[in-house]
């Protein structure tokens, strides 16, 4: 069993719930060495007739990000997001870059979704409605936390332009 982090889409308590994933197993995490970047070409997303760049993180050894980390992950669970997420490859994050924002604990036995090698590209669009998505879910589960994960979010997209 591991504790799955996301930090896109299924931060949207309706992308959650399409794969039987109970709220009161969710908490607020912060990931250290790592950075969001809008980068990810799409494996199925088509928003339009331009590419848009998906969400991704890499590795920034001085950084960190928001995100809400699910306890105990079943495999079968993983196995089914991995076919969702198709265009990541599942990677364990050492243990100790994992804390909840309760009481700072360290969270070990943590996997999170970074872009297959070659799939990244700095020369398309990102994907501005990402940002909606992400922020009705947020109002749903994360009121006082929305702000942070919006802020960063659109900080990130400001460096990338």
């Amino acid at each position: 069993m591991y504790n799955q982090i996301v930090y896109g889409s299924l931060l949207n308590p309706k992308e959650l719930e399409k794969h039987n994933i109970p709220m009161d197993r969710v908490k607020f995490a912060r990931v250290k060495k790592f950075k969001r970047i809008f980068n990810q070409e799409p494996s199925w997303r088509k928003i339009d007739n331009i590419d848009r760049a998906v969400i991704n993180i890499e590795y920034d050894d001085l950084s960190w990000f928001n995100a809400l980390l699910i306890n105990g992950m079943r495999n079968k669970h993983l196995e089914e997001l991995d076919k969702r997420e198709r265009g990541y490859d599942r990677i364990i994050l050492p243990d100790g870059d994992v804390t909840i924002y309760d009481d700072d604990k360290i969270i070990k036995n943590c996997v999170v979704y970074k872009g297959k090698n070659g799939k990244q590209n700095l020369n398309i669009y990102q994907t501005w409605n990402i940002l909606i998505y992400v922020k009705m879910g947020l109002k749903v589960i994360l009121k006082n936390f929305t702000l942070i994960i919006l802020r960063q979010l659109i900080k990130t997209l400001i460096m990338a332009n």
